[in-house]
């Protein structure tokens, strides 16, 4: 049974759907979330969160990738919810800090 999972910015849900595995980088480090994942709560750190979608194999797994810029994470009886202060999908070009970031 996959992860229900929500991304959430102040502007949008940038995601909605299900998941095999989410991995996000909190203040304390990277954690992964699985199906059966035991209740958690942290605080995000600026990173990127990946939603590894349902029906890959190891090796040709799709995946969604988005940058945050803090927030919060939650996981509770397989759903996995991402409250970020700013977010975009990896591959709209621009940091979620602004296009001066890019260029550091």
């Amino acid at each position: 049974m996959p992860l229900h999972v929500e991304l959430v910015a102040p502007e949008s849900v940038l995601y909605e759907g299900e998941a095999d595995m989410v991995v996000c980088r909190t203040t304390d480090g990277e954690i992964a979330f699985l199906p059966g994942h035991v209740s958690f709560l942290g605080a995000l750190g600026v990173g990127e969160v990946r939603v590894l979608l349902p029906g890959g194999g190891a090796s040709g797994s799709s995946e969604e990738a988005f940058s945050v810029d803090g927030g919060f994470v939650e996981v509770r009886d397989d759903k996995v919810t991402v409250l970020s202060d700013a977010a975009r999908l990896d591959d709209e070009g621009e940091s979620p800090d602004g296009p001066e970031a890019d260029t550091a």
